[in-house]
């Protein structure tokens, strides 16, 4: 059990992660139906299958965005019923609770999460 949080406020961010899945799945069933029924041959002009196409791709990432949103919700839920919600996975301290208000599927402290990105960017710039 979380140690540093009320059972109100578990319950208010359980309540908030829940309300974020389903607005996500109400939005990704949504984007799946829209991608699915646009169909490019019914342009003739080239312009207007590019601009489709161009089209599709944005809402595909916007659909691949939203799938990992939602997966990081998820495990945030599991966390909470499995008593590691708030608490850092990389040094195990308390995530600041206005970080978990704003992101409630932090897995992270701060500055554990600037050190992780700051780590990766550098990572991918000798990388490439």
């Amino acid at each position: 059990m979380c140690d540093f949080m009320t059972e109100d406020q578990l319950a208010y961010y359980t309540g908030q992660i829940e309300g974020h899945i389903a607005e996500l799945e109400e939005r990704l069933n949504s984007q799946a139906s829209q991608a699915i029924a646009t169909d490019t041959n019914e342009m003739a002009d080239e312009i207007d299958r590019a601009s489709i196409e161009e089209a599709r791709r944005l809402e595909l990432n916007r659909i691949e965005h939203d799938k990992l949103h939602l997966r990081k919700l998820r495990a945030a839920l599991r966390r909470i019923n499995e008593g590691d919600f708030g608490y850092c996975e990389s040094c195990g301290e308390q995530i600041a609770l206005k970080r978990l208000q704003a992101r409630p599927e932090s897995r992270y402290c701060l500055e554990c999460q600037s050190t992780k990105e700051f780590n990766d960017t550098h990572v991918f710039r000798r990388v490439a």
